[in-house]
């Protein structure tokens, strides 16, 4: 317990120290912040892995009550996983790989790491593309709202 709590207050921490404007969406570490977990010659780099591990842990933790806002959450879509006993068979590098895809598209990089997360749980839950088109949407006119 002790160990995720020092890493979540160290990617807290690696969070912010980088230039807010850019790295954060209302508040929220964005895909410019995805990003640059790959460059290893940061003092503090941390693997994409490691991030996700924290986001799992939150998830838990809060009951997957994301303070960003609830209608974009994707509860449902983890608990579909689980039921269908495919989360197992699901790695977080296989998370981070389509998260990747999902941020190599410029327009996606404002929007925060939490619903790139979301986006691609939905993926593995079996969305449609017009569904993760439809949440993309969403999420985007959270992002500038």
């Amino acid at each position: 317990m002790m160990l995720k709590s020092f890493i979540l207050i160290f990617l807290l921490f690696i969070v912010n120290l980088f230039p807010q404007a850019e790295r954060t969406t209302k508040g929220a570490a964005n895909g410019y912040a995805w990003l640059a977990m790959d460059d290893l010659s940061l003092p503090y780099s941390i693997t994409k892995e490691n991030y996700l591990n924290s986001i799992l842990d939150r998830i838990k933790l809060t009951n997957e009550k994301h303070p960003e806002i609830a209608s974009l959450s994707c509860k449902e879509d983890i608990n579909k996983l689980m039921k269908e006993s495919k989360s197992a068979k699901i790695s977080l590098k296989d998370v981070a790989i389509e998260m990747d895809k999902f941020y190599s598209q410029k327009d996606n990089l404002v929007i925060p790491i939490i619903f790139a997360y979301c986006y691609t749980i939905k993926k593995f839950a079996g969305a449609s593309t017009e569904e993760l088109n439809d949440y993309r949407d969403e999420v985007l006119l959270f992002c500038y709202e």
